[in-house]
């Protein structure tokens, strides 16, 4: 424990402790040319060879991938067509509406809410015209 402003300085021109990580080293640099681009170019007998080898597809590997990516089934299929379960685009206004039988009912705010067959109430504020309609409020 320093006392005094002098015992401060005094202690101020000791020697740091010494580093026990030792310094950063450099990484070991590989004396390897880069390689070179490989170009494939249509109608050349060399790309249609490499584009038409499947022979990766009989290492483990690949196999493995597949099977973890298909659920444990190690065979890989073509992709169905789609379109033959798609029924196409349903006019929303062709469909039955389903409407729920429903009471107005005047609350001490002055609006009027649905009250369903349920019980429940709809959170939607409406106005009672003079003719007897109701509308939505709208701030």
């Amino acid at each position: 424990m320093i006392r005094s402003l002098h015992e401060a300085d005094a202690s101020r021109h000791t020697m740091a402790p010494l580093w026990p990580f030792g310094k950063k080293k450099q990484p070991h640099m590989l004396d390897e040319p880069e390689p070179q681009p490989i170009m494939y170019r249509r109608n050349e007998e060399a790309s249609e060879e490499v584009l038409t080898d499947n022979t990766h597809r009989e290492s483990a590997d690949y196999k493995a991938a597949v099977s973890l990516f298909g659920n444990g089934d190690t065979t890989v299929k073509r992709a169905e067509e789609q379109s033959q379960f798609y029924e196409g685009i349903v006019d929303s206004s062709s469909l039955p509406v389903a409407t729920e039988e429903f009471k107005w009912v005047h609350h001490t705010d002055g609006y009027h809410y649905k009250q369903f067959a349920s019980g429940t109430f709809d959170s939607v504020a409406h106005q009672k015209s003079t003719e007897g309609t109701y509308t939505p409020y709208q701030s």
